[in-house]
């Protein structure tokens, strides 16, 4: 008779790795979300940049993301995913708050975002 227990226990213990690591990785879906917000990271960034291009023609910070001659950027203006308008906000002279509907909550701190999707940007006008 052939001892079927090694077998048994390897297969066992690849089960168990797999599953542990979905679950401190995830998993596909996990993987898939962090893709998605990271896009919509991006595409605050490429607004911000347009901002700031545009407060150092103007002399001021704006909020409207056209483009211009001097600034031609063309950013993004709409989640890609859900179609949602991001929010553009001017909260203090020299600043703006931009949102997206992420789907994950921010790692840490550094990110820079709070829990509502909105991170707050100091634009510079020289």
């Amino acid at each position: 008779m052939v001892r079927r227990w090694p077998v048994m226990a390897l297969t066992a213990l690849s089960l168990a790795v797999l599953v542990a690591g979905i679950v401190a990785t995830g998993g596909p879906a996990q993987g898939r979300a962090e893709r998605r917000d990271g896009a919509r990271q991006r595409d605050l960034s490429d607004i911000q940049a347009l901002l700031s291009c545009k407060a150092q023609q103007a002399g001021r910070v704006l909020t409207d993301p056209t483009p211009t001659e001097a600034c031609p950027m063309t950013p993004r203006l709409a989640d890609p995913f859900t179609g949602a308008p991001y929010r553009i906000e001017r909260v203090a002279p020299d600043s703006v708050r931009l949102c997206a509907g992420f789907e994950l909550p921010p790692d840490d701190a550094a990110q820079g975002r709070d829990g509502s999707g909105c991170t707050v940007q100091r634009i510079v006008v020289d």
